[in-house]
C-alpha cells in the first residue's frame, strides 16, 4: 500500500464498495499512451467476479491524504476500457479514460 494513499472501486450508479486499498487490495498506478492503468492484488474472486459483471460502470478513486497538508481526490473514470481479472493471482487491471484532480482546500475555507 501506498503510504498516506488510498483507493477505492466503486460502482458509479449505486455507490456501492467493491473493493479498497483499507481492506488490504495493494494497487499500481501507471500512465500509458494518455491512459491510466491501475493494478489490483488482493482481490478476491467474489470481488473480481462482481467488477467483471458492472465494469462499463465502475469508478475508481485515489485520495492522497499527507499529514498536515490538503487531501487531493483522484477519480478515474472506465467507460468501455479494459478491465480484467485473474482470479488466480487476485490481480485486477482496470484501464481508466480520464481522470479528474479534486482539491477540496481549494473550495472549502
Amino acid at each position: 500500500m501506498h503510504k498516506d494513499e488510498r483507493v477505492l472501486v466503486k460502482h458509479s450508479v449505486t455507490g456501492r464498495m467493491l473493493a479498497a486499498s483499507a481492506d488490504g487490495v495493494e494497487y499500481v498506478l501507471e500512465r500509458e499512451g494518455g491512459q491510466t492503468v491501475i493494478t489490483l492484488t488482493g482481490v478476491s474472486s467474489e470481488q473480481g467476479a462482481e467488477i467483471l459483471k458492472l465494469w462499463p460502470e465502475l469508478n475508481v478513486f485515489r485520495f492522497e491524504e499527507p499529514p498536515g497538508g490538503p487531501v487531493v481526490k483522484h477519480w478515474y473514470y472506465v467507460g468501455n476500457h479494459p478491465v480484467q481479472y485473474d482470479a488466480a493471482s487476485g490481480r485486477l487491471t482496470v484501464t481508466a479514460e480520464s481522470e479528474i484532480e479534486y482539491r477540496p482546500d481549494r473550495y472549502w475555507q
